[in-house]
């Protein structure tokens, strides 16, 4: 009895507490949504506190979308786009932000926050706000461009392992990656080394089972932009896996790209149809199940790649097809989605799938797998298709203002 009155008193606070903690709203500020997958939203919240921050885009004065790409210094470019609506209909603006992979989370918070609070200075300059805005110009300075010992190279180098266990079985990884980037405006080049080991260990009653797996790959590509729309590129790559029964892979050959909208878009769209031709050497470590152990092989792929990020959505979708020119019905055809959209006022729909129909397994070892092979996945095993997919959909009703940030016990 005694617990059911604890519980209730529990309830009734909260119930009382919630008729106490009202939203506070700023008098006079515009109401503001802002879609953004990476911001501190709390921190944004506490620093520009003088506008309405509301939980549906339709309900807001100023919707502002933020997106970010990888720059060539693999530091970030946020692109922030102001759009007005109501009283601000026809109100439009974008700005940037450049962010360096050596900046901590505090410096690129506080420098994306400035930028917000730029663009919001022309909407709060027409609405009873503006006489409280105070505007200030540090004295101008000549900075000198930067000196770059590197010119424009970039090298990264990650090594992490994992270690997992109890009495009967314990789990170890490591897994090694090198990069070796240079990026410019007209062309580029990406290098890249990877090594995976994997040593799990089984104990069932007196029997030891022991799964080993390990990977390597490599690969270089060059890049170089022939305008606005169409890039040309060659790549030159190398694999290995005892999972997929290949002892080495090497292969080799071009690729076009033509993009419908121009590149300098990116962050917003991009359309895109990308041809490969590939020149392969294959050697496996047991007999396939076509009766070899080495093979050179022609093979193309074609996909078509679209991206849109708007105030009504997001849709990323990805076709791809490939086929190997000594027997056409070894070809694989995959989908891909990321679809983000809002159906009705506060009501989104969203899917993300990746189905794929394959036909192409020339690696499968020609002998029977054993139970243990197939039940820890030791070897790749045969089918005709993969498929992943999530569907759902989200509904937020209440209060349409957010105004409030409460860290406790986190969010």
């Amino acid at each position: 009895m005694k617990r059911f009155n604890i519980i209730g008193f529990l309830f009734i606070s909260a119930f009382l507490l919630a008729r106490n903690g009202e939203t506070k709203l700023a008098p006079d500020a515009p109401k503001v949504f802002i879609d953004c997958e990476d911001c501190d939203m709390d921190y944004i919240k506490r620093e520009i506190p003088y506008v309405n921050y509301v939980i549906e885009r339709k309900e807001a004065d100023i919707f502002v979308l933020i997106t970010k790409q990888t720059t060539a210094g693999e530091g970030y470019k946020w692109t922030i786009i102001f759009t007005g609506q109501n009283l601000f209909s026809g109100l439009t603006d974008t700005l940037n932000y450049y962010t360096s992979i050596f900046d901590s989370d505090e410096k690129s918070r506080n420098g994306l926050v400035r930028k917000l609070k730029i663009g919001l200075v022309r909407y709060l300059a027409k609405t009873p706000l503006a006489d409280k805005i105070l505007i200030t110009l540090p004295e101008e300075k000549i900075v000198p461009k930067p000196y770059d010992p590197w010119h424009n190279w970039v090298f990264n180098i990650s090594l992490s392992t994992y270690f997992q266990g109890q009495q009967r079985y314990n789990f170890n990884t490591i897994n090694t990656s090198l990069s070796i980037n240079k990026v410019v405006e007209d062309w580029k080049t990406l290098n890249s080394l990877s090594y995976f080991y994997r040593y799990n260990i089984y104990k069932v009653e007196d029997t030891v089972i022991i799964n080993e797996s390990k990977s390597y790959s490599g690969s270089t590509n060059l890049v170089i932009g022939l305008g606005h729309h169409l890039s040309l590129g060659s790549y030159l790559s190398f694999y290995s896996s005892t999972y997929e029964n290949i002892s080495i892979s090497g292969g080799i050959g071009p690729a076009l790209e033509y993009n419908i909208f121009p590149y300098e878009q990116s962050s917003l769209h991009k359309l895109t149809l990308q041809y490969d031709l590939s020149y392969i050497y294959f050697e496996y470590f047991e007999l396939t199940i076509y009766d070899k152990l080495k093979e050179k092989l022609f093979k193309e792929a074609i996909s078509l790649n679209a991206y849109i990020r708007q105030p009504w959505g997001s849709l990323d979708v990805s076709l791809s097809g490939s086929h190997y020119f000594h027997d056409f019905k070894k070809n694989r055809l995959t989908l891909y989605t990321d679809v983000s959209l809002p159906i009705l006022e506060r009501l989104s729909f969203k899917v993300y799938s990746y189905v794929s129909m394959i036909h192409d397994q020339l690696s499968l070892p020609k002998r029977e797998l054993t139970e243990e092979e197939i039940i820890l996945q030791k070897r790749i095993l045969a089918t005709q298709y993969s498929y992943y997919v999530s569907i759902g959909i989200s509904y937020t009703f209440g209060s349409i203002y957010s105004n409030i940030v409460n860290p406790r016990f986190g969010n």
